[in-house]
């Protein structure tokens, strides 16, 4: 687990202020607060505030030990496809929950989950994904996030990716189906038009899902 509210500390050890350290950071006093209250911030803004305290990453999570030295040094392609990987997969419902650095290889293994809601890049996210790709990316009226996505995506990924997402959307619609179904049988409850409508849509659901979920349905 991380642990930004260390970040107060490090100013009392640097004997700066809140306020200078996010001058120095190029934030607002806000947005630096804003960032220890949520625990949370991007790991670009986490590599440039431990470089500005002059300490490694790891001091912000659980299990720092300082007595250990040992470590790695990543390149920018690296990380930068690591971070690529995390927004194109979030875009698409899923979560890193896992990720191990494997030394023989040298290269990040990364492993998600589906997440209940998928993540919608803003404007300050489409910079950021722009730098990473070296390229400004085009966006109008009618963009999705899932535009987003494909251009951070094979379309090997990208079409697994849909596929997986869906699926598991599905069989999570056929159960709250079928658990309203059930509970209706049991207790003799009369199918109104109200609950027709809302049997309807879940089915629409299933279906709408289902046809998502075949390999080769998601165009890149």
């Amino acid at each position: 687990m991380v642990h930004l509210g260390k970040i107060k500390e490090l100013c009392e050890k640097k004997n700066v202020t809140m306020k200078q350290a996010a001058v120095d950071l190029g934030m607002t006093e806000q947005s630096l607060h804003k960032i220890i209250k949520a625990n949370s911030t991007k790991i670009d803004t986490l590599l440039a505030i431990s470089q500005y305290f002059n300490v490694d990453t790891s001091y912000f999570f659980d299990n720092y030990n300082p007595a250990l030295k040992n470590g790695f040094y990543i390149d920018k392609k690296e990380l930068d496809g690591l971070i690529k990987k995390v927004l194109a997969y979030s875009i698409h419902g899923f979560g890193m929950v896992k990720l191990e650095w494997d030394d023989k290889d040298k290269k990040f293994n990364s492993y998600f989950d589906v997440l209940k809601k998928q993540y919608s890049p803003d404007a300050s996210d489409l910079s950021y994904i722009s730098s990473l790709l070296e390229s400004e990316i085009s966006i109008t009226d009618n963009t999705t996030p899932k535009d987003v996505a494909r251009v951070l995506m094979s379309k090997d990924e990208f079409d697994f990716t849909s596929t997986y997402y869906y699926g598991i959307r599905k069989m999570e619609v056929q159960e709250e189906l079928q658990k309203l179904l059930s509970f209706l049988d049991k207790h003799n409850i009369p199918i109104t038009d109200s609950i027709k409508k809302d049997i309807k849509e879940l089915k629409d659901r299933v279906k709408y899902y289902e046809s998502k979920s075949i390999i080769g349905n998601n165009k890149i």
